[in-house]
Formats: structure tokens, sequence, C-alpha cells
């Protein structure tokens, strides 16, 4: 009879540490599978800021250039015959446009004004637009360097990420990637995989480049070499 008691006694010992290790068992498979999930969703979210990150460093660069073109535009020899200047005009625009959003950060106060400006501007002055192609084709050349160092330094993947100035809507379109690797945690029948997560960040739109015939160009693909 005690032998009996002690058998019984053995097996359900047995079988709560079969029951616990098949639960815990379990617990790890499922721990693994959100993981990875997880794991997922943090490589789409780091891509897609630092592809935002990028478009904006873009915008910034492309502003700039055409702010340069602009003061160029306005000092040239020309300008003693035709006395018609633009800087003043971008001036009079911001003065306007933070009064009615002082809301706005100052650089957004100062891309609407060029916007607005170059706008109206660039239509009846064939002239304008020489220097502001120049302006264009000078952040075409440095946009790539500067992207390439912000992708580098969230530690996107370079190679495949592209920049493509402009898309459909006239915006700075970044796209790069995280590159995504699943974690098995030794469970060796959950399978391996890897991939780059590829995310997009697009600029504010370049309301002036309508009025020029700079037109879509193509794509420029990063580490390719």
């Amino acid at each position: 009879m005690k032998q009996a008691v002690a058998l019984l006694r053995d097996e359900r010992g047995n079988l709560t540490i079969f029951v616990l290790t098949i639960f815990f068992f379990m617990v790890l498979v499922v721990f693994t599978v959100l993981f990875n999930i997880s794991a997922i969703f943090a490589c789409k979210e780091a891509a897609a800021n630092s592809a935002e990150q990028a478009s904006l460093a873009a915008t910034g660069i492309l502003y700039d250039e055409v702010e340069n073109a602009i003061h160029a535009y306005d000092l040239s020899i020309e300008r003693l015959i035709d006395p018609v200047f633009i800087w003043p005009l971008v001036e009079e625009a911001m003065s306007s446009l933070q009064a009615a959003h002082p809301d706005w950060a100052a650089s957004e106060v100062r891309f609407a004004a060029i916007d607005q400006v170059l706008l109206a501007a660039l239509p009846v002055t064939p002239q304008l637009e020489v220097y502001i192609w120049a302006g264009l084709d000078r952040a075409s050349q440095k946009v790539p360097g500067v992207v390439s160092g912000i992708l580098a330094s969230n530690k996107s993947t370079l190679q495949g990420s592209s920049i493509k100035m402009f898309d459909g809507e006239d915006r700075i379109e970044v796209k790069t990637s995280v590159r995504y690797e699943s974690q098995r945690f030794g469970l060796a029948f959950m399978p391996e995989h890897a991939e780059p997560i590829y995310q997009t960040g697009k600029s504010r739109p370049i309301g002036f480049v309508k009025a020029t015939s700079w037109g879509q160009q193509p794509s420029v693909t990063l580490g390719s070499n």
C-alpha cells in the first residue's frame, strides 16, 4: 500500500514537472513571436524617422540654395537696367506670414514666403528662372551627401536607399530601410528571417517648383558603389 502511494506521488510529481515544462515552453514560444513582431515595428519606426529627418534636411538645403540664387539675381549687373529685386519681396512676405501664422516655425515662414514670391515672379521673369535652376542644381548635388550622413548616423541601410527630387506632389522623397533579423532564443524550430524594412519620408510641398521647368528628376540611389 505504501509503495502504491509513493508511486502515485511520483507520478503526480512527474506530471507536474511535465506540465510546468510545457507551460514554460509555450511561454517562450509566445515571447519569441511577440518579440519579433515588436522588432518589426521598431525597425519600421526607426526607418520612418530616419527618412523623415533626411527629407527635412534636404528641404533646408534646397531653400538655402534657392535663397542664394535669389541674392545672386538681385546682385546681378542686369538689375542696374531692370531694378526689380526679389529678396525684398520675400522679406515682405515673411513679415505678413509671421503676423498671420505666429505659431509657424521661422523656417516654415521662410519656405512659404519664398514659394509665394517665386510663384508670382517666375512666370513673368524668365531670367530669374536661370538663377533658380542654378540653385536647384547646386542643391541636387549637395543633398545626397547630407542625406547619406543622416541615414548612416541613424544606422539606416544606405544600400538601396534613394532620393527623389521631386515626386508627383513636388515633395522631396527619401526612401530608406533598417535591417530586421528575427531572434529564435534557442528555439531551433523557429524560422530564421532577415530583410530590410523600407519606409519613406517626404518633405513639405516645394511650392515654387511648379512655376519652373525643372520637372521630376530620376531617383538617386545611395550606397550603390
